[in-house]
């Protein structure tokens, strides 16, 4: 209150002083609703601060008498508490509609309203949602009781921002949320970021039938991940040498190694370390087994010459049907893997005559290029993009 007179006799010197010093104290006429007043500019100035000086007297006295009364408090009370909880439904209504930085400021606006910790368990939950772990952990910490036991998605948080800077911990860290929350569809796709990461593919490997449960990746999904780990876990492993590697395949099960897109990738990974023969050895027990379709093999380029009994198993299989598309690209494959061009030719015309697709095209493509025809390789490569 000091201050505010202060300031009150401060401003009326100045009107007084001011238009004195230059010998013009001004005037102001104010007419309305058919009243005229007429005054200096001084006692306007006086009058305005006087009027805003008793109202803020006025209010402040009152405010001191209701505080001071048991129905004042409560109305006071009453008040932050409405306000509380509006700003609190406004912040669920933000996160329903997927703002969790608004609603993280709607729920702290909330919270000093009216220091509840479950309001400081939904700024908790806003500020994960919204990837800001230094506000989650704050929030987390002031929901206190209320939130015990309660931080999965806190510490999912921590440890997917770890990933990138320290690997190896996040590892660590994410095999204890593992073990603590194994029916956790968000840890299970964490584990695998984090596995891969840190490169541990054996780990990754194991988390497989764990992914399979939920329900986040179709059956397209979850096979082409299941082919991309076995693979990184059968070249790593294989960097070891080839005994390491069979060691590898041999420790599966046998249902495991009839799944066909285990021993794809596995023979992909052969493949990759240079071992085509070995490569082709697996496939074509795979196609005797009927584990594994030409199809397939053809789809990541696996057929090679490599190893004569199996091309001498596709040409026993062209012999039986000689319009058979997947055996007929197969043999081009081979073909082009031997340096044979003008067989590969003859192979792919055949196969586009019965099924014209933009894989035979490219590889026709391929065929003309390396036999230096340069415009029927054209030709082909227009084509396959045009199918």
């Amino acid at each position: 209150m000091k201050w505010l007179i202060a300031l009150v006799v401060l401003l009326i010197v100045g009107a007084i002083l001011g238009p004195t010093a230059s010998g013009n104290a001004g005037y102001v006429l104010i007419q309305f609703a058919g009243w005229s007043i007429e005054a200096t500019v001084v006692g306007l100035i006086v009058v305005l601060v006087a009027i805003a000086l008793i109202t803020t007297v006025v209010v402040s006295v009152l405010r001191r008498l209701l505080n001071k009364t048991q129905k004042g408090a409560a109305w006071f009370s009453n008040r932050s508490d409405r306000k509380a909880k509006q700003l609190y439904e406004e912040g669920i209504r933000l996160l329903l509609d997927d703002s969790p930085e608004d609603a993280s400021l709607k729920f702290s606006a909330a919270y000093k309203k009216r220091g509840a910790q479950e309001t400081a368990a939904m700024a908790a939950l806003a500020a994960c949602l919204a990837k800001d772990t230094g506000k989650a952990q704050y929030w987390h910490d002031e929901a206190g009781g209320f939130v015990k036991g309660s931080d999965t998605l806190l510490n999912i948080l921590k440890v997917s921002q770890q990933v990138s800077d320290d690997p190896h911990n996040a590892d660590k860290a994410v095999q204890e949320l593992l073990n603590k929350h194994p029916d956790s569809a968000h840890v299970a796709f964490l584990a695998k970021t984090a596995f891969k990461a840190s490169g541990n593919y054996k780990a990754l490997k194991d988390l497989l039938p764990k992914l399979k449960q939920h329900s986040e990746l179709s059956p397209a999904q979850f096979e082409r991940l299941e082919y991309d780990v076995y693979f990184d876990y059968f070249v790593s492993v294989g960097r070891n040498g080839n005994d390491a590697l069979k060691d590898a395949w041999q420790s599966l099960s046998s249902k495991q190694r009839s799944d066909a897109t285990i021993r794809l990738a596995y023979a992909s990974a052969l493949r990759h370390l240079g071992e085509q023969e070995l490569s082709a050895k697996v496939i074509l027990k795979g196609l005797k087994r009927e584990d594994i379709h030409p199809a397939g093999v053809n789809a990541l380029k696996l057929f090679n010459g490599k190893h004569g009994k199996l091309v001498e198993f596709v040409q026993e299989k062209l012999k039986q049907n000689p319009d058979d598309k997947d055996y007929l690209y197969a043999f081009a494959l081979i073909a082009i893997d031997n340096q044979d061009y003008s067989l590969a030719q003859r192979a792919l015309k055949k196969l586009i005559d019965i099924q014209p697709n933009d894989k035979a095209y490219r590889l026709l493509g391929d065929a003309y290029y390396a036999l230096g025809d340069s415009q029927l390789a054209a030709n082909a490569y227009k084509q396959a993009l045009a199918d």
